[in-house]
């Protein structure tokens, strides 16, 4: 069972994981939030946290889109050690947005060292 994947395997992660099902869109069962942590590194912790700064055209919103709250979060003895906690709707969806060209965009220009990302997903034991 892995926990966490680097971003470029990010879509391969099984999206039913930990045995909950994915919202599958038409499905009208009410199903649970996942929470899910991103970890990772950026290239300057501040030019990151204005990209998260609330407001048009923030992470915030691009996030929304896409269904997802997301939570920010950086290390106080490293501000380039950086993170979001969100609250995911339908794993498929979110993966298949983080492997977009818009996420991609988004990370580049956020100064986020992708190879550092790291991901873990709610679970009950």
């Amino acid at each position: 069972m892995v926990m966490y994947r680097p971003a470029e395997s990010i879509r391969n992660i099984d999206v039913e994981c930990f045995g909950r099902k994915p919202i599958l869109g038409q499905n009208t069962e009410a199903q649970p939030m996942m929470t899910v942590m991103i970890f990772h590194e950026v290239k300057n912790g501040e030019n990151w946290a204005e990209a998260w700064r609330k407001g048009r055209g923030s992470r915030h919103e691009l996030f929304a889109k896409h269904g997802i709250k997301a939570r920010t979060f950086k290390d106080p003895k490293d501000p380039d050690s950086t993170g979001v906690v969100l609250d995911v709707p339908d794993m498929a969806k979110l993966q298949a947005f983080l492997a977009s060209d818009e996420a991609k965009k988004a990370m580049s220009a956020d100064g986020v060292k992708v190879e550092t990302m790291r991901m873990l997903v709610e679970f009950v034991p």
